[in-house]
C-alpha cells in the first residue's frame, strides 16, 4: 500500500465518523420492551431468607467452590509451600523477616521478605 491509499481510505473513515446512525426513538423503545420481556422474573424478594441466599450463590455448584476457594485459602496461608513467604506465621509470632541488600543492585537498602517482594528478583 502506498499513501495515497491510506488516504482514501482515511477520507471514508471521517465520511462514516461526520454522519454516524442514529438510532429513533421508538426503535430504541421497543428494544429495550424485547429485553425486559425476555429477562428472568426474579423471585428472591418472596423466598425464605435462606433459600434466597442459597439461589445468590449459585446452588451447591457456587457454594461448593466457594468453599474450595475458602479452604484452599486458608490452608495456603496457614501452611504455605515451600518457596512461598510465611505471611500468617510472621503475624502470630510477631517477627517479620528485613533482609538487608547491597544498594548496588538495588534502589532500597531494606527488603521486606514477608511480603514477597524478595522472590521477584533473585
Amino acid at each position: 500500500m502506498n499513501d495515497f491509499d491510506d488516504d482514501a481510505l482515511e477520507d471514508f473513515f471521517a465520511a462514516a465518523r461526520a454522519n454516524p446512525p442514529r438510532v429513533t426513538a421508538d426503535l430504541q423503545a421497543r428494544i429495550l420492551a424485547d429485553a425486559e420481556a425476555l429477562m428472568p422474573k426474579s423471585n428472591l424478594l418472596k423466598l425464605p431468607w435462606h433459600r434466597a441466599l442459597w439461589q445468590l450463590f449459585g446452588g451447591a455448584a457456587g457454594l461448593s467452590g466457594l468453599a474450595t476457594a475458602a479452604a484452599v485459602g486458608i490452608w495456603v496461608g496457614v501452611a504455605p509451600p515451600d518457596g512461598m513467604p510465611d505471611l500468617a506465621g510472621q503475624f502470630v509470632s510477631g517477627t517479620w523477616d528485613v533482609e538487608t541488600v547491597d544498594t548496588a543492585e538495588v534502589d532500597t537498602e531494606i527488603e521486606f521478605g514477608g511480603f514477597g517482594w524478595d522472590m521477584e528478583e533473585s
